[in-house]
């Protein structure tokens, strides 16, 4: 495993949030799943494209009750499996979707995400990406049914973002290539 990669998917709050948290995981499925986000992910897209930089990755019980507190605006805990397989207070699982998520971009990439999101969807297995234009950070999941969806996400005139098309499989790498046209 990339200890680097993994670092910054625990770390990478530390750009964001001015607070000192202990957000490691809990649960041993947890480190499980971010072992193959990172092997399975991260790690490729690092060797072929460049540099990943994480701009939103693993979030522990505590870190996502400060979020949530503090700068909740886009975001949704009990859907996007930032949280792995963490319990909240109450000892319920955060996020009932097996699996780990991280939002990223790829240095030499930052304005051809487009081109990250195809690279991803020819060559690696994935559960789930969401598209937010070739200048956004990536959103990209792992899980237990690899369901390989591309979503694209779409922005209203009041800034609320919204699903666009979609696709599954080889429907997603078609998905993908309609990016660069």
């Amino acid at each position: 495993m990339n200890n680097h990669l993994y670092d910054h998917l625990i770390h990478w709050y530390k750009t964001r949030h001015v607070i000192e948290i202990d957000n490691m995981p809990e649960s041993h499925q947890s480190e499980i799943y971010l072992e193959n986000l990172i092997n399975n992910i991260l790690d490729p897209v690092n060797t072929v494209l460049g540099n990943v930089v994480i701009t939103y990755g693993f979030t522990s019980a505590e870190l996502a009750r400060y979020i949530q507190n503090k700068s909740p605006s886009g975001t949704a805990p009990s859907l996007d499996q930032h949280a792995c397989h963490e319990l909240n207070l109450n000892s319920n699982r955060i996020n009932k979707r097996d699996g780990a998520a991280c939002d990223f971009y790829v240095g030499g990439y930052e304005n051809k995400m487009h081109l990250v999101v195809l690279y991803i969807c020819k060559n690696l297995i994935f559960d789930k990406i969401y598209y937010y234009g070739k200048d956004r950070p990536i959103h990209v999941s792992i899980g237990v049914l690899q369901k390989k969806h591309l979503q694209i996400m779409c922005m209203s005139e009041k800034g609320r973002r919204y699903p666009g098309r979609k696709a599954f499989g080889k429907d997603a790498i078609k998905l993908a290539e309609d990016l660069i046209k």
